[in-house]
């Protein structure tokens, strides 16, 4: 059954930051470009965080909007029962239940999360957990795609293009006539046999800008 199959494991706060962490660094490895170190000492509030921890900060505020907002859900142990803060612990909440409850995204707006606990004004939620599962769907890892087979893979037909390419020195600027390219190529053989005059001529258009197809650019022979 497909309930056998769920991903239970729960992660902990903090591990679904590094997580998140983790992929927000990578995007921004992709799409920022290397920045050169100045060649003189910038001072310490001239500095640009560091880019750890700013990955962070951002993951904790997009887990925290998520969970806000009921995209993501999360549950934790409950106490609504205070504590004598004049004694140890000194915490104001205690006697938190040994199972957690589910946290509602109207707990999660109204409440303060600190150091890993969501306090509200009648309770307080700590050892609070996030579906592993419900994470890797609102952050997906990217798929990289798989490296080719075989990079040199060729036909003969493609080494007589590359071929005739060096035969007559073609360039942007040098677009040899159709007809000339045409004769070389029936010229030629593969496995054997002659190119057909279709063949030749496809090929000789290949070779060739479009713009020289319409007559745009400049041919030079």
């Amino acid at each position: 059954m497909a309930l056998e199959k769920l991903d239970r494991h729960q992660w902990r706060f903090d591990q679904a930051v590094d997580y998140v962490a983790e992929i927000i660094r990578s995007e921004k490895s992709d799409t920022e470009e290397k920045v050169l170190e100045p060649a003189y000492a910038v001072p310490p509030w001239g500095r640009d965080p560091d880019p750890a921890e700013r990955a962070l900060t951002i993951a904790r505020n997009e887990l925290l909007v998520a969970l806000r907002d009921g995209d993501l859900h999360a549950t934790g142990r409950l106490s609504t029962v205070r504590a004598n803060n004049a004694a140890p612990p000194y915490t104001e909440w205690t006697l938190h239940s040994g199972h957690r409850e589910p946290i509602s995204p109207v707990q999660w707006r109204a409440g303060e999360f600190r150091k890993g606990r969501l306090r509200l004004l009648d309770g307080e939620f700590i050892d609070i957990h996030l579906p592993r599962f419900m994470v890797q769907a609102v952050w997906p890892k990217a798929e990289r795609s798989p490296a080719p087979q075989d990079a040199g893979y060729s036909t003969p037909y493609l080494d007589l293009l590359h071929a005739a390419i060096a035969e007559f020195a073609i360039t942007e600027e040098r677009q040899p006539k159709k007809d000339n390219l045409v004769e070389w190529f029936r010229a030629q053989r593969v496995e054997g046999e002659p190119l057909s005059e279709n063949l030749a001529s496809t090929m000789a258009t290949l070779v060739r800008l479009p713009s020289s197809q319409r007559g745009g650019a400049k041919r030079m022979w």
